[in-house]
């Protein structure tokens, strides 16, 4: 029988900090962290959204997310970047429901680099600011955060995101297409 990785159990790897507890990237609108996750928090911090980023194989009791906009998309830190439509169309999405009035949470094992990847993403969007500015921002905040060169050069040579793509899609609701 195999052992379940449940994402609110501690992660102990020799040689690697724990996870911080999760930090506030966006005042009252976004936070990044690592597992263990705690749910209780999360929803006494009016969290709603999580964006779960950790190995396919970790993941949360039903019980846990239950009520929650619960997002898994199981992305490897190593010498390659992500797929980037999908990291930017995740981003978009958080962003959006962020913008929505929702309260996300993005997280991975350690909260670093995949997290951090997706966070500065997220970022960007809801600061609209640069690639560079939004992973500033983050790494303000949070140590260690996208350590890994590939991603934080990719993020670096980010521009500000437009609007015009949003603007559209909100406008379509409306019978007109802002470009």
């Amino acid at each position: 029988m195999s052992e379940v990785n449940w994402t609110t159990d501690p992660v102990d790897l020799p040689g690697v900090e724990p996870a911080a507890p999760p930090t506030e990237l966006v005042r009252d609108r976004l936070w990044q962290g690592g597992c263990p996750v705690d749910f209780g928090w999360v929803r006494d911090a009016g969290i709603d959204v999580v964006l779960d980023v950790a190995d396919a194989d970790s993941y949360p009791p039903a019980s846990e997310i239950d009520g929650l906009i619960y997002l898994k998309s199981p992305l490897v830190d190593h010498g390659t970047l992500p797929d980037e439509g999908l990291t930017r169309r995740l981003a978009q999405l958080v962003a959006g429901l962020v913008e929505d009035g929702h309260r996300a949470l993005v997280h991975c094992t350690f909260g670093r680099n995949r997290s951090g990847l997706m966070a500065t993403l997220i970022v960007r969007e809801l600061l609209g600011i640069s690639g560079a500015d939004a992973l500033a921002h983050v790494r303000a905040l949070r140590d260690g955060v996208a350590n890994n060169e590939v991603f934080s050069a990719w993020l670096e040579s980010l521009p500000a995101p437009t609007r015009a793509g949003r603007d559209a899609a909100q406008d379509r609701g409306n019978d007109r297409v802002t470009l």
